[in-house]
């Protein structure tokens, strides 16, 4: 994941690689993900605000014929290496604000770029027109962009009842583009805080029309069929913080 401010997952990076043991995580975030990225065996993908690494490694371990992963935090970053370093994957990691992506890695013609818990860390319209950007330069054409990112269909006053799940939500700003949010997460004995921005579907789509994108898709999130007691996450999917999205990169049209 990354944020516009580095030093707040530097803060809290040991933490935040924790709260990725959480149930809810397992059974519908990664299967979700998994479900939108399908096949992912011989392609090239950008894990776009990579974090701890978690998706890369879980993408190179599916078949991925390269993986590299730029996030903004230089601890964030740091666990990752270290996982790097003790079972090598082959993984490449950048760290730099994914909107100040660099052209090395935009004109590396990716297959896939996942963007997992990315866009909504944009605290304006205009950030989140470049991180779009920015990735779209990083995909080759036809390429795909699969995100999950804040639910920007869910009211304010729908933000309680994920004390089950190990966290809660807040409004802190009246809504509107960029209103902020406020996420408390509980890891081990600690509750560790990060502020994501809430855009409506429609700005979330100019700003990936403008970036060349088509086929802007949300999508529900969903459980993993063989998880034990699904009826716990009935309350999570009923009213579900984030969703899913997908766009394509407009393929090169050559003229007849």
């Amino acid at each position: 994941m990354t944020v516009n401010k580095p030093a707040a997952y530097d803060a809290i990076a040991k933490g935040y690689q924790r709260t990725k043991e959480s149930p809810v995580r397992a059974a519908i975030e990664s299967w979700t993900l998994g479900q939108l990225l399908g096949d992912c065996r011989r392609l090239a993908i950008l894990d776009a605000g990579c974090g701890d690494g978690f998706h890369a490694r879980r993408l190179m371990a599916a078949g991925a014929a390269r993986v590299a992963g730029v996030d903004v935090s230089p601890a964030m970053l740091e666990l990752a290496r270290e996982q790097e370093r003790a079972e090598p994957c082959g993984i490449q990691y950048v760290c730099c604000a994914v909107e100040d992506l660099p052209d090395l890695l935009c004109g590396a013609g990716f297959d896939l770029v996942l963007a997992s818990y990315l866009l909504h860390y944009a605290p304006t319209v205009e950030v989140l027109r470049r991180m779009c950007q920015r990735l779209g330069n990083a995909l080759a054409p036809g390429g795909r962009l699969v995100a999950l990112t804040e639910n920007p269909d869910q009211q304010p006053a729908d933000y309680a009842g994920y004390a089950p799940y190990g966290f809660d939500k807040q409004a802190v700003e009246a809504r509107r583009e960029g209103s902020r949010i406020t996420y408390g997460l509980v890891s081990g004995r600690q509750i560790i805080s990060f502020d994501t921005f809430w855009y409506s579907r429609e700005t979330y789509g100019l700003a990936l029309e403008a970036a060349g994108f088509e086929r802007i898709e949300w999508h529900a999130l969903q459980l993993d069929p063989a998880v034990p007691a699904p009826e716990f996450y009935a309350g999570y999917l009923r009213n579900p913080p984030v969703l899913g999205l997908t766009a394509e990169k407009q393929a090169r049209v050559f003229p007849s």
